[in-house]
């Protein structure tokens, strides 16, 4: 059994006793209140650090920091991905290309399409 204090001790009181479960859960979800921060979970922490460590490091770096035994795991289910979509600016703009008024088109024809 660890004892406050120990190398593996997260929640100890002052007094160097243990923390009972219903406080750290009633202190947490008042620190989160405070904040704003209401959607904060362990859970984000924990994708938080897989996806700096990705982003700093590499996914096995980060798989081993959260115990993972499979890379697979922590690249699916922790690492953020990023939402970028890919810049297709200049094939949009051809949808307010002019046109004539007989043009009935429901818009520019592909060159993969004419195919």
């Amino acid at each position: 059994m660890n004892r406050p204090g120990s190398c593996r001790d997260h929640f100890a009181s002052r007094r160097a006793t243990w923390l009972s479960p219903n406080n750290v859960r009633r202190q947490w979800r008042q620190a989160r209140a405070d904040t704003g921060l209401e959607w904060v979970t362990p859970h984000t922490f924990r994708k938080t650090v897989a996806t700096l460590i990705d982003k700093e490091d590499d996914t096995k770096t980060a798989a081993a920091q959260l115990g993972h035994a499979s890379e697979q795991v922590t690249d699916k289910y922790y690492i953020a991905k990023p939402v970028l979509a890919p810049d297709v600016s200049d094939i949009l703009e051809q949808l307010g290309a002019d046109r004539g008024p007989d043009d009935h088109t429901q818009g520019p024809t592909s060159p993969k399409r004419a195919a």
